[in-house]
């Protein structure tokens, strides 16, 4: 179905006619054998733009983070994670199925991050046999669930120290990592993690790939399990290309997505059929509840009216802003949000 105003995810934005043009220019060659220098050239940008050695493309957004964490753990390992995250949730138990690595999950605070004092009685403990060695922690930023939230600078930092005086690697899924700080800004929140994932054809509009970048070794070794996942892609310049054109074009301009959560969120606060947390979407992801009815309900109701929006559970919607927004389809959903249920 196509919505006049689609809110159901950042992914569904498209390539703008200057992205197309970048892709077809393009220069490419055999990416298995390293020698696409698109490729090349964009693992190096993202590698130096996070202040990581290396860099390795990869098709999506779930095998950056399964080649990542594949890559820090073994089978038999226990991974630390959040119970709302995308890597607990939304990847079909991946590290089970592939790489024999079982998830510990813990509820996120408010700061988008587990509890590090929980995480500390976790990683403090005296070694039991009865247990599966704990050797990484996964953090998620932004974080998809709680709403698009920017991890608390300090709670990432008191974990991050936690998990080096244990000795074990910190993760970070960034899938919308970029809408977590201005650019110049990036390298240093992506300093306290040993490997982190970016996305992008979520925040960026790009039609295919994710990046997962850290430490040289760590990374030849998720070079080496994105082959063994079926990853390996040839002429993967014509992609590497639109993501090369978006971290110049279109990353400054994630700021424009923000602004219209904004219109969006003051459309909910009106509409007598949706409410949802006051100041508390500070990217471009909302969720709102539904009053009455069910989420399917209202996905339906909107749909009809041509604003796609997305159920999350039995009584909760999600919208997401991206640059393929135009004002007058966004004016239109913020109309059609603003009197559902009235």
């Amino acid at each position: 179905m196509a919505f006049r105003c689609d809110l159901r995810s950042d992914t569904v934005s498209t390539p703008g006619a200057a992205m197309r043009i970048a892709m077809s220019r393009a220069p490419v060659g055999d990416d298995v054998f390293g020698e696409d220098p698109s490729v090349n050239t964009l693992e190096r940008i993202a590698a130096e733009l996070l202040g990581k050695e290396a860099a390795v493309f990869v098709p999506s957004g779930t095998m950056a983070n399964g080649v990542a964490i594949r890559s820090m753990a073994s089978p038999g390992d226990e991974v630390i994670c959040g119970s709302a995250s995308h890597v607990f949730n939304f990847e079909g138990a991946q590290f089970a199925l592939n790489g024999g690595i079982q998830l510990h999950p813990l509820p996120e605070l408010p700061s988008g991050t587990p509890d590090p004092e929980t995480i500390s009685f976790l990683l403090g403990g005296k070694a039991d046999i009865h247990q599966a060695p704990r050797v990484l922690v996964a953090l998620e930023n932004t974080h998809n669930m709680l709403g698009g939230v920017i991890c608390s600078e300090g709670s990432v930092a008191e974990i991050a120290d936690l998990a080096e005086s244990a000795g074990v690697s910190l993760y970070l899924d960034g899938a919308r990592f970029w809408h977590s700080a201005p650019r110049d800004e990036l390298r240093s929140l992506a300093s306290r993690f040993t490997m982190l994932s970016v996305c992008f054809s979520k925040a960026l509009g790009c039609p295919v790939g994710s990046l997962t970048a850290g430490p040289g070794e760590l990374v030849q070794k998720a070079r080496w399990y994105r082959k063994r996942m079926g990853g390996g892609m040839r002429q993967a310049g014509i992609l590497a290309g639109a993501c090369i054109w978006a971290l110049e074009h279109n990353l400054p301009r994630l700021g424009e997505t923000h602004e219209m959560l904004q219109t969006l969120l003051e459309a909910v606060e009106r509409s007598p059929g949706l409410s949802c947390e006051a100041g508390a979407f500070p990217t471009n992801i909302l969720m709102a509840d539904v009053i009455e009815g069910t989420a399917e309900q209202a996905v339906a109701a909107l749909g009809a009216r041509g604003v796609g929006v997305l159920a999350l559970g039995r009584g909760k919607i999600r919208m997401v802003t991206h640059l393929s927004l135009k004002a007058g389809d966004l004016r239109h959903g913020a109309r059609v949000i603003e009197s559902y249920g009235g």
